[in-house]
């Protein structure tokens, strides 16, 4: 018992530094080396916050020392994983969010691109108003028309974010663009927000997951993007492209990554959320409507105008210079005429050259080219070609032959051909030395007719013409004129009508009918045709005193002429009988 007291007696004289000094140099530690690690002992959240700054830099030197393996660490890293994840899938999906998200959406961002980029051209080519379509829209929609033109020069625009906590709904920050905010209320639209969310959360059967991403209220489309800690919500006037989702997921990111803490142990204090400013400010964007310029109409206009005038002076240039250059080969290849030069004065085309006063009517040829006489003129002096269709041209033109003969040139030699009499014969040996270009006249192939013989050639040549009508019709077709001229240079040409001579030829013009039906009417059409044709034969220059009409019944079908048709018989008469 005294020893007891007597050993506390000495402890008890000691002041509590001697002791502390004591007990450090008895064990080691000190008083407050003891409370700590009491502290330790009894508070294992506090022992795992301390020994988790050791953990990491022992496991590295157990690492380095060889005493543990990775083989050996990634079993019990993947079990405490599993475990982990198992109690509570969201705690990893939390710590992971900021990191993870950027790297999965990059992941997968080149193969949506292509469809994301199809929608919005879709929905930006789409049809919109004209002005004066606004005007009515504005009307009828109570907006003022300056806000209607306001709406239409924006695709879409954000007017305003907000920034929400996601577990007390308060309102974290929020950031406008320059006019005035859409909201009266931005506290109440936080808590209208979250309450929206934890209905759709609470009354639909739906996976914790499947969260709210898009109100519509009016014309504005609220956008929501929801992290562990905090919601970003965007309000968007117009169709924002799927693009702007991916901004918003990004800014929430960064806001999870970089206040993360300040998120976590949020007590209501929201001036910390200060620093979100400049990530919410990245959300406000807008995209302008390309204005399409006005095409200046009148210019365009006044193009279309020169270019038309243009191009049809150009055309017209173009086509003159063809059909005087087609002219030009024109008269280079007509015989008699020799183009030496051409020029143009005072817009019009000068040719220069030489004609044969036999040669063809450069007018004639003018317009037969389509080329206008105001467009052109000649100076174009006189010479003789001895081109041999020049010389037949004059030949034809000095010896004057009947019809029956025909000219022709060889080797300088002209040679006649063909049924003529004695007195043209004379004519023509007199006269071909006048023709330049020849140097002889051969008449050997002529066959000189006597008086008889010619009468007797006319009288069958001019019997051999016939015109047939149609029924009650008296009109020469085209094909029947140009044989009725035929007839009458004939006449002309083989048969004298001097009524001093002996005899004079006769023309019996014949108009053929038949028996049937009224033969009297029959014979009386049939003998006006032929007055009719003789009125025509009267006209063309024929005496009307060697003209004799009759009518003629065909008795067969083997008959010589048609029904309806008129013929000719030559005979020779007295005069004084006529």
């Amino acid at each position: 018992m005294s020893d007891s007291s007597g050993n506390m007696g000495i402890f008890g004289n000691l002041s509590e530094i001697k002791l502390n000094e004591l007990r450090k140099i008895i064990i080691g530690l000190d008083t407050e080396d003891l409370k700590r690690l009491a502290l330790f002992v009894n508070d294992p959240e506090a022992f795992s916050e301390e020994i988790s700054e050791l953990l990491p830099n022992s496991i590295k030197i157990m690492l380095d020392k060889g005493k543990v393996s990775y083989t050996e660490l990634i079993p019990l890293v993947e079990t405490t994983l599993k475990d982990s994840i198992k109690r509570n899938p969201y705690t990893l999906s939390d710590i992971l969010f900021p990191v993870m998200l950027p790297a999965i959406r990059k992941a997968v961002a080149e193969d949506i691109r292509n469809m994301v980029n199809s929608l919005n051209t879709t929905l930006e080519n789409g049809f919109s108003p004209k002005r004066i379509g606004w005007r009515f829209k504005a009307m009828f929609s109570g907006m003022s028309y300056a806000e209607m033109v306001l709406s239409q020069a924006y695709i879409y625009r954000v007017k305003q974010v907000f920034l929400i906590h996601k577990e007390t709904g308060l309102l974290l920050n929020s950031i406008s663009d320059n006019e005035d905010s859409v909201t009266k209320d931005e506290d109440m639209v936080s808590s209208m927000l979250s309450a929206i969310k934890d209905f759709v959360q609470d009354s639909f059967s739906v996976d914790d997951n499947n969260e709210l991403n898009t109100i519509q209220v009016g014309k504005f489309n609220i956008w929501i993007e929801q992290g562990p800690g905090a919601i970003l919500a965007a309000i968007v006037d117009g169709d924002a492209p799927s693009g702007y989702r991916t901004i918003l997921k990004e800014t929430i990111e960064k806001i999870h990554l970089k206040q993360a803490y300040d998120l976590e142990k949020f007590d209501g204090v929201i001036k910390v959320f200060d620093k979100t400013k400049p990530y919410l400010q990245s959300c406000i964007i807008s995209e302008q409507k390309v204005k399409k310029k006005k095409k200046p109409l009148i210019l365009i206009i006044l193009l279309i105008i020169l270019f038309g005038l243009g191009g049809y002076w150009a055309y017209i240039s173009i086509d003159r210079s063809i059909r005087i250059s087609n002219l030009a080969s024109a008269l280079n290849a007509e015989p008699g005429i020799l183009i030496t030069d051409d020029n143009t004065h005072k817009g019009k085309t000068m040719f220069e050259g030489l004609r044969d006063p036999l040669a063809a009517d450069t007018y004639v040829l003018t317009n037969k080219m389509n080329v206008d006489s105001t467009e052109v003129g000649y100076e174009l002096k006189p010479y003789i070609s001895l081109e041999e269709s020049m010389i037949l041209k004059r030949a034809y033109s000095i010896l004057k032959p009947p019809s029956t003969v025909s000219l022709y040139l060889k080797n300088g030699i002209l040679y006649a051909s063909g049924e003529v009499k004695e007195d043209w014969i004379a004519f023509a040996n007199n006269n071909y030395q006048l023709i330049t270009g020849i140097t002889g006249f051969d008449i050997i192939s002529l066959n000189i007719l006597t008086s008889i013989e010619k009468v007797e050639r006319v009288c069958l040549a001019i019997e051999q013409f016939y015109f047939v009508f149609k029924y009650n019709v008296f009109e020469l077709s085209k094909q029947q004129k140009v044989k009725f001229e035929s007839l009458i240079n004939e006449v002309n040409n083989v048969l004298d009508f001097n009524f001093a001579q002996d005899s004079v030829p006769v023309i019996i013009v014949t108009a053929h009918t038949s028996h049937e039906g009224n033969s009297e009417a029959n014979e009386k059409i049939a003998f006006d045709r032929a007055q009719q044709f003789i009125n025509l034969m009267i006209e063309a220059g024929i005496p009307m005193e060697v003209l004799v009409p009759k009518a003629d019944f065909i008795e067969d079908l083997e008959a010589e002429f048609p029904v309806r048709s008129v013929s000719f018989k030559v005979f020779y008469s007295k005069p004084e009988d006529l």
